[in-house]
C-alpha cells in the first residue's frame, strides 16, 4: 500500500510545475576559503568571490520594474517564419500578473535595441540597468505541433510548449528564481485563416501563454515567500 501511495505521488509529481520553493538557507563562511577545491575555476572566479555570492540575500524594492526578455523560442515551425513579435508578447501577457504583487510597479519588454544578437548575462544586466529594471525575467520556450487536416470536418491544430523562466536580480547579478511550465492547447481553424499553419501558429500562442500563467503563478508565490523569510 505504501508503494503505490509513494508511485501515484511520483505520478502526480511529473505533472506539476517545477520551480525555486523559496531562498536558499543561511550559508555559512567556508572552513578556509584561502584553498581551491577546483584550482582552475578560479580562473573564472575565485572562491572568495563564490562565498560572496552565495551567502548574499536578495533584498526585494518596496517599489520593482521588472523587465521581460523574450530570449528565444524554439518550434518545427520557426523556419516557416514563426511567432510574429506580436504573437511573442501575446503569448506573454500574463506576466502583467506580476502586479497583483504590490510591489511591482511595472512589468515592460525590455526593449530589444539594447542588446546585441549574441546576449549573454552581463550584458542582459548592463541593458537592464539602463532601463532602471531591478528584475530580468529570462523567458525561453520550446514547442511541438500536431495538425488534423480534415477531408470533412473544420481542420485543427494542437501545440505542446514547455517555458523555461529564470529571475536576474539586476543588483547582484544573481539568479534568485528558475522555473518550467509546460502548456498544450488545440484550436480550429476558423474563417480569415488563409492556410492550417496559421491556425498552428494560434494554438502555439495559446500553449505558451498557458505555460506562462504557471511559470507567474510560481514567482508571485516566490516573492511571497522571499518577503516572509
Amino acid at each position: 500500500m505504501a508503494f503505490m501511495v509513494l508511485l501515484a505521488t511520483v505520478v502526480l509529481a511529473g505533472c506539476g510545475r517545477v520551480s525555486t520553493y523559496g531562498p536558499p538557507p543561511g550559508a555559512v563562511d567556508p572552513l578556509d576559503d584561502t584553498r581551491s577545491l577546483i584550482a582552475s575555476d578560479a580562473a573564472v572566479l575565485s572562491d572568495q568571490e563564490i562565498a560572496r555570492i552565495l551567502t548574499t540575500r536578495v533584498e526585494v524594492p518596496q517599489q520593482m520594474r521588472v523587465a521581460v526578455l523574450y530570449l528565444a523560442h524554439e518550434s518545427e515551425w520557426s523556419r516557416y517564419g514563426g511567432f510574429s513579435l506580436d504573437g511573442f508578447r501575446g503569448a506573454l501577457d500574463p506576466v502583467q500578473k506580476l502586479r497583483d504583487d504590490g510591489r511591482v510597479f511595472d512589468v515592460s519588454f525590455l526593449p530589444s535595441f539594447l542588446l546585441p544578437a549574441e546576449k549573454s548575462i552581463p550584458l542582459i544586466r548592463e541593458a537592464a540597468a539602463r532601463y532602471q529594471a531591478d528584475w530580468v525575467l529570462i523567458v525561453k520556450t520550446t514547442s511541438r505541433g500536431f495538425r488534423n487536416d480534415r477531408v470533412f470536418g473544420t481542420d485543427e491544430a494542437r501545440a505542446a510548449c514547455e517555458a523555461e523562466c529564470a529571475v536576474l536580480d539586476v543588483r547582484t547579478g544573481t539568479i534568485p528564481f528558475t522555473s518550467v511550465a509546460a502548456g498544450e492547447a488545440t484550436v480550429a481553424k476558423v474563417d480569415g485563416e488563409f492556410s492550417l499553419r496559421e491556425t498552428s501558429l494560434r494554438a502555439e500562442g495559446e500553449a505558451v501563454a498557458l505555460a506562462m500563467v504557471q511559470n507567474v503563478e510560481g514567482l508571485l508565490a516566490f516573492l511571497d515567500r522571499l518577503s516572509d523569510s
